[in-house]
């Protein structure tokens, strides 16, 4: 096996700060660029990192947080007020459109607007988890090429071009 193969720490580091919220790929791919993994690499280990979340996002977490809402546990009881505040700013501009509008919130690559709190309003506006996750993932995959176009003005040996 060659040395090239085997992950180091900067590999798990783009991957690590992808799962991450609000960071995502959106970090993790200018990170693996500073680090100068390769550009299609990068790309696979932020991409990979920040889907896993979405899945158990959009299955569980409407009951998680209608438990949580009525906690005992003040910690418990504010970060679900919180959660349940931020669904509620975005709800409104995304419901109109559907599945659309969430493809679209989740594909602008800024933070707050990426899978997690994508998958939290598609969960919390109801839609279907079997359209929701595709669409969720593929605004993701929209993102992440646009953060690789981003990132390679600031690592033009590294471009998409090059």
């Amino acid at each position: 096996m060659t040395e090239a193969l085997i992950p180091t720490w900067e590999y798990w580091s783009v991957f690590g700060t992808a799962i991450l919220p609000i960071l995502e790929l959106k970090a993790a791919i200018p990170l693996g660029f500073g680090f100068g993994i390769p550009i299609w690499t990068t790309f696979l280990l932020a991409y990979i990192g920040s889907c896993l979340p979405c899945p158990f996002i959009i299955f569980f977490i409407e009951r998680i947080i209608k438990r949580m809402a009525v906690s005992r546990v003040k910690l418990f009881y504010k970060f679900a007020g919180w959660l349940l505040g931020k669904v509620e700013k975005h709800k409104g501009k995304i419901e109109k459109y559907g599945y659309l509008g969430v493809f679209i919130f989740v594909a602008i690559p800024l933070p707050g607007t990426g899978v997690y709190t994508g998958s939290l309003l598609a969960a919390m506006m109801g839609l279907q988890p079997k359209k929701a996750i595709p669409v969720v993932l593929v605004g993701n995959l929209v993102a992440g090429f646009a953060m690789m176009v981003f990132s390679s003005f600031f690592w033009p040996e590294l471009a998409l071009w090059a």
